[in-house]
């Protein structure tokens, strides 16, 4: 799969900051957050909170009655209301949720608008508290919590999973696929996909034993939709990223996600870009406490996944002394997509790969992880790497980095 088509972790990680962004903004549009202390206030959040209480067990049932009956209408509400609820019914109860809760709390009580939050485990896939939807809702009428009007932005409205159109889920033990049901195929090409490069990881020594979440989006604006960033196209169409969950902290485990219209022209290719992927979803957790770990060698590590040998390019450049990418001073760079060319990008790939499969070759799977995490951590001067590489590898550099060039120019 050509490298423009990829996404480096750092800028998934940019897009789920864009989406807490947007999302706080929107928030702020709609008021403060303080909880007013007048008691028919209060009132209203207490029968709000115990009625989508309700709702969202009605939802995990799949029981358009009882999650209707648990959300009333007033009659003077604004139109298009008991639509917009059943939208949200429509698209979140066909998937498969181990749990559900709605969140409730003030967003401007002098107008009595709340924010309302959904969001669970989805399957055996964390994290446990999943971002589904976020509404506004205007609440009040002759109950006290009838719902008057959903002024949710527009920017906001198709979040999360709400950007999904009719989804489908399909699972296998460590893989969850979502998608939408006209793009089922698609889907089942992507998890027959995800299923091999499992393999491919595990047999690179990457733990695969927990679920990973793949989401195939009918389109480029989709996948603005839901992660609320105004990436280039470029960037969206094969992707790791942060899962966006209620909590603040990243879960160890990224997402992945394909943009579908992509797949038609992939072929081949597909099973390497999604193990691609996969690779970075599962190896993620590698450099915790690590800030900036470089990037050369979190792509080796996805790209040593797909299995590709050292490339001529690679060769003509470690035999002319690694003009473009010289290390150890490259272990240094947080992202190799950063005012790179584009070959000088598919270089930096294929030297981090160079760099995994020499460990791999010499000193086994087992000490692949002690390696990058000692590398990635390390000052990127010969010292510093003599300190990283004796604790993890029992080498000098020197020896380690001769012991690579011939790796590379030998061809083993």
């Amino acid at each position: 799969m050509p490298r423009a088509r990829r996404i480096s972790r750092f800028l998934a990680a940019a897009i789920g900051v864009a989406a807490a962004v947007s999302l706080c903004l929107a928030a702020a549009g709609c008021g403060s957050s303080e909880q007013g202390g007048h008691p028919d206030q209060k009132r209203t959040l207490e029968l709000a909170q115990s009625r989508f209480s309700a709702a969202a067990q009605a939802l995990l049932a799949g029981d358009r009655a009882a999650f209707d009956a648990s959300l009333s209408v007033d009659e003077g509400s604004a139109a298009g209301v008991r639509e917009s609820l059943d939208e949200v019914f429509d698209t979140l109860s066909s998937l498969p949720w181990r749990t559900f809760s709605f969140a409730v709390t003030p967003a401007d009580p002098a107008k009595g608008m709340f924010r309302v939050e959904g969001s669970g485990q989805l399957g055996a896939t964390g994290p446990p508290d999943r971002l589904a939807v976020v509404r506004y809702l205007k609440l009040a009428g002759a109950d006290g919590a009838a719902v008057l009007a959903d002024e949710t932005p527009q920017n906001v409205r198709r979040r999360y999973l709400m950007a999904l159109h009719d989804p489908v889920a399909l699972q296998r033990p460590g893989l969850i696929v979502l998608a939408d049901r006209r793009a089922r195929e698609r889907a089942g090409e992507v998890l027959a996909a995800a299923i091999r490069g499992r393999q491919r990881l595990a047999d690179l020594g990457v733990g695969t034993r927990e679920t990973v979440l793949v989401t195939v989006y009918g389109s480029a604006e989709d996948v603005r939709d839901a992660l609320g960033t105004d990436a280039a196209t470029v960037r969206l169409r094969f992707f790791s990223h942060p899962s966006l969950r209620a909590a603040d902290e990243d879960w160890s485990i990224y997402d992945v996600a394909v943009m579908g219209p992509w797949l038609r022209d992939i072929g081949s290719a597909l099973d390497d870009t999604v193990t691609h992927e996969l690779a970075h979803a599962y190896t993620v957790r590698w450099f915790d406490g690590i800030k900036d770990p470089s990037s050369i060698l979190v792509e080796g590590i996805a790209e040593a996944a797909e299995g590709a040998p050292a490339s001529q390019p690679l060769r003509d450049e470690v035999a002319s002394g690694n003009q473009l990418w010289p290390l150890p001073e490259s272990f240094s760079v947080a992202d190799v997509w950063d005012g790179a060319e584009m070959e000088d990008v598919g270089l930096g790939y294929d030297l981090g790969a160079s760099l995994v499969g020499y460990v791999v070759s010499r000193w086994g799977t087992g000490k692949l992880r002690q390696f990058v995490r000692a590398v990635a951590a390390a000052e990127p001067t010969e010292a510093g790497m003599d300190e990283a590489l004796d604790g993890s590898l029992g080498v000098t550099w020197r020896r380690f980095y001769t012991g690579w060039r011939h790796y590379v120019l030998g061809g083993s």
